[in-house]
């Protein structure tokens, strides 16, 4: 078989190849698309988007630490229930983990709502955990739904021992003591023309 007849018997079967190929390419395109259409319809139908409940310590205040639970994804969140590995104690003995809201779960909560308990002082955590008297690298798992009745999980750490030795500057002392400067000095016009001055002597 000569070149000219074999090129001619390979052409059809490599264009069928290359057609076959573009074609299902097309199909799983399409099909991705399709997917993602149906994830935004299902968003949009979940009150704007999904539900994302975080369990966190709130380091904002340190010394003092709170265990914050949020919502801070775009849709509302129902069902809720958490999982705790070990118990959440204070140093009083405190457990936060047995919260009703934690035992019995959440019946829902709005995008952007924030739940927040009060824990301890980083002071009075440490030393307890470092004897292992109470447990530091906890695990949450948080199990909800959208409005839709989807099931979402996510698992968070908690570890309050990773603040040791953070330094917080306290700001609100120095605002304070700004702002009564600048009461002093519009009281006893500071800055300003004397009486003096503004007669001209």
């Amino acid at each position: 078989m000569d070149l000219v007849t074999l090129s001619q018997v390979a052409n059809p079967i490599l264009q069928t190849v290359f057609i076959a190929v573009i074609g299902i390419g097309y199909y799983f395109t399409v099909r991705a698309t399709w997917a993602t259409v149906a994830e935004m319809r299902a968003e949009h139908a979940a009150g704007g988007g999904r539900p994302l409940i975080t369990v966190s310590e709130d380091y904002a205040n340190l010394p003092n630490i709170s265990l914050i639970v949020q919502n801070v994804g775009q849709g509302p969140a129902k069902d809720i229930s958490f999982e705790f590995s070990a118990p959440v104690e204070s140093s009083d003995g405190f457990v936060l983990s047995g919260l009703p809201f934690f035992e019995e779960g959440l019946n829902s909560l709005a995008p952007g709502a924030k739940i927040g308990c009060y824990w301890d002082t980083l002071d009075n955590l440490l030393p307890p955990v470092k004897e292992g008297k109470i447990a530091s690298d906890i695990t949450v798992t948080v199990r909800y739904k959208d409005l839709n009745l989807n099931p979402l999980q996510h698992e968070w750490e908690i570890n309050p021992r990773l603040y040791e030795g953070i330094r917080n500057v306290d700001y609100s002392g120095m605002t304070d003591l700004v702002e009564m400067i600048d009461r002093k000095i519009e009281d006893d016009g500071i800055g300003g023309a004397s009486s003096q001055d503004r007669d001209g002597s």
